[in-house]
């Protein structure tokens, strides 16, 4: 079999870092590949056959009528394999295999897509000697598309410099694009990334959970909640994201309470209690699958009115203290649970010995509602807030799982407090109020008048149970029109001409720094802005058919042009549009017009 080489690249890397990248890419192709949901290493064995012998042998594959537990025995019956040494199962990095070694890697590709995508199986030869793998894929199903690669690819390095190759004689269409545009280039940023890796709060994800199960249940959830509740989804966020990410946080704890009644050999289903749940949809989901549970929160949503009576959700502000205490719940559970986050293992602890906790923090806060300050400079925010939780977490008494969770969230890190460090006797509150007042301004006093209301924490103030409007639309509209009007013409005094065909010219308009922006526009309508979320940044992204803001940077957005284009198609994504709706800014203040006819243009001429 011989490769053409399809894009190479010199680098300033080493061995072990193109050896980092194909460890995050067999390990993780779902990062990349999203029609990957999960991929489950089934065996790494070495091997002393010639490439030859072994390209036959994968070509020959038939994996159609087995089983993924049965892929290993498969293998070792053959006997071109009879004299081939396994590695062990939990060795997940190919850094730390024989630097001279030659090993074959299969793992089992799992669909987002149960319907449409084949589980797919990945055949990947890894050679150390000569810093190369070279993959092949196997659909189990002939019926449904593969997940992958029709053909074989190779992944090398030499000389600092990596290369993408590919089978000899096939033609070139959208796979090798793929490797081209989308691998190639997260291979070469991972390469360069070693700092980053090693900062990581976590490797991997879904740890704590089997893949396969995880895979399965999440597909059938999907299919059971997801089309439905996000056709019926009233609320102003968008339903592919927060659905979806709450089937797959529900699919996790499903199955880490399914573990754990096998652990203790239990049939009654955990009862929970989700303090500050939102829109209510993951307790909707849990309870619909069996377990008995309530939420909490401070607001009311819309969605709440179209859940059954059997979703139990409740109005009510949390406030750390004597009476936020749950000794009837088997598990509390803070998603995103903003200032009650460093709480939740606090009220676990103090609720009872058996009560558990599922934590996924997001926006960063102190006992006494602050928000948090970094104590390492050296890390982002977010990963010292997570070591800052984990920390809480081991106080509180708690031998403390982290994992990380696939939801389309930049915020994934759970904890997980199942068991205790100290047995049921003994007293755990010296070390936890210890935490709670190094942490907070105020510290909690026996001879406050408050003490008995809000013991826990002098300073902590709940939000607002009505959300504030903070996103520059409550200005008065003849200031926003003020300012639009102000920018545009600053931008149209720096002519930038574009063709838009052998006739038309149309003025496209300078670039400003936002500090110049801030410059052209009068103090008192500045003013106006101070107290709006996001200020004059804001109202300029929400004239988003008008300006482009990027990189603190504003231009006008040119309409037909491809940003134009990725803005309107992500729009009809997450909500209906209606074309025709608002009138043409360009057509109408525009010295030119709007470069587009009026039967191509969103808006009205």
């Amino acid at each position: 079999m011989e490769f053409v080489v399809i894009i190479s690249e010199k680098c300033n890397a080493d061995v072990t870092q193109f050896w980092q990248a194909i460890d995050i890419w067999l390990n993780k192709p779902h990062v990349i590949n999203r029609r990957i949901l999960v991929s489950s290493r089934l065996i790494t064995f070495e091997y002393k056959e010639t490439e030859s012998e072994l390209f036959r042998w994968i070509n020959e594959l038939d994996f159609n009528s087995l089983e993924a537990s049965q892929v290993e025995n498969y293998v070792f019956s053959q006997k071109l394999f009879h004299n081939s040494s396994k590695i062990n199962a939990n060795q997940s990095s190919f850094i730390n295999l024989e630097n001279r070694g030659k090993f074959i890697n299969i793992s089992k590709l799992l669909p987002r897509n149960q319907e449409i995508f084949s589980p797919t199986l990945e055949v990947t030869l890894v050679d150390k000697e000569t810093n190369r793998i070279t993959s092949f894929y196997k659909c189990f199903s002939n019926e449904k598309q593969s997940l992958c690669f029709q053909y074989p690819y190779r992944i090398s390095f030499e000389n600092s410099e990596i290369f993408i190759s590919v089978e000899k004689n096939y033609p070139n269409n959208s796979c090798f694009k793929w490797l081209k545009e989308q691998l190639f280039p997260r291979l070469v940023k991972w390469m360069m990334d070693e700092g980053d890796m090693k900062n990581s709060f976590i490797n991997g994800s879904l740890n704590l959970v089997p893949m396969d199960r995880y895979a399965d249940l999440y597909s059938k959830l999907k299919e059971k909640y997801g089309a439905e509740i996000v056709k019926i989804w009233p609320e102003n966020t968008d339903p592919l994201k927060f659905v979806y990410e709450d089937i797959a946080i529900a699919t996790y704890l499903l199955i880490i309470w399914e573990k754990e009644r096998e652990e203790l050999a239990i049939e009654e289903k955990q009862t929970f209690l989700d303090l500050g749940c939102g829109n209510g949809l993951l307790v909707h989901i849990l309870s619909r699958e069996g377990h008995n549970g309530l939420g909490i929160d401070l607001r009311e949503r819309k969605i709440w009115h179209l859940f059954p009576e059997s979703t139990h959700l409740e109005v009510r502000t949390i406030i750390p203290s004597s009476k936020s205490l749950f000794p009837d719940v088997d598990w509390l559970i803070g998603n995103h649970s903003d200032e009650l986050t460093p709480w939740i293992p606090v009220i676990a602890a103090r609720s009872s010995y058996k009560c558990r906790f599922f934590l996924l923090p997001c926006c960063p806060y102190e006992f006494d509602g602050r928000k948090y300050q970094r104590e390492s400079a050296s890390r982002s925010q977010y990963l010292d807030y997570m070591h800052y939780i984990q920390r809480v977490s081991e106080e509180c008494g708690f031998q403390v799982q982290v994992d990380k969770l696939r939801i389309p969230s930049t915020k994934r890190t759970c904890f997980i407090g199942k068991k205790r460090t100290y047995p049921p006797d003994t007293d755990r509150e010296k070390e936890i109020k210890n935490i709670i007042d190094e942490r907070s301004l105020k510290k909690s006093d026996k001879n406050s008048p408050t003490h008995e209301k809000n013991q826990w924490s002098l300073d902590f103030k709940p939000r607002e149970t009505i959300e504030k409007v903070r996103n520059c639309t409550q200005i008065d509209k003849n200031l926003i029109d003020e300012i639009v009007n102000t920018v545009a013409n600053f931008l149209l005094s720096k002519t930038r001409i574009i063709s838009l065909d052998s006739e038309r010219k149309w003025n496209a308009g300078g670039l400003m720094e936002l500090s110049q922006v801030v410059a052209i526009i009068p103090e008192k309508s500045l003013k106006s802005l101070k107290n709006e979320c996001g200020g004059l940044q804001t109202l300029l992204k929400n004239k988003g058919h008008i300006f482009c803001v990027q990189a603190g940077k504003v231009s006008f957005r040119i309409p037909g042009s491809e940003t134009a284009n990725k803005k309107r198609k992500k729009n009809r994504n997450t909500q209906k549009r209606i074309r025709k709706e608002k009138n043409c800014w360009f057509n109408e203040n525009h010295p030119d017009g709007c470069p587009l006819s009026d039967e191509i243009c969103d808006f009205k001429h």
